[in-house]
């Protein structure tokens, strides 16, 4: 549908209309990328921040990926992840609770 040669649809995802087990992520929603060391093995946490004006009364959230066999595995998946997102694309994300089971690296995510 358009309305003088503007789309009234928009290729930006509503995020509201997403799963409620997924989420859109960029540059500006991960704070940090932390390869951490637990009993059980590796997990690579994504500190996650609610964007307020100059970031007064942000929550910050984290979300772990505990699928790693071991140091080095989780410490090229940060780089990976941080050089992703340092490009300026999107990636989505799909969890339960706090511990994410798919990473969605795809450069037309809006």
């Amino acid at each position: 549908m358009f309305l003088h040669g503007i789309s009234i649809f928009s290729d930006v995802t509503n995020p509201w209309e997403l799963p409620k087990d997924e989420r859109i992520l960029n540059r500006k929603d991960v704070s940090h990328i932390v390869l951490e060391t637990r009993p059980g093995g590796f997990r690579v946490t994504l500190l996650i921040n609610e964007r307020f004006p100059y970031n007064y009364k942000s929550k910050s959230a984290a979300f772990y990926y505990s699928n790693i066999k071991d140091s080095k595995e989780g410490l090229e998946l940060a780089e990976k992840l941080d050089r992703y997102l340092t490009s300026g694309f999107n990636m989505k994300i799909r969890f339960n609770g706090s511990e994410i089971y798919e990473f969605i690296l795809d450069e037309s995510i809006q």
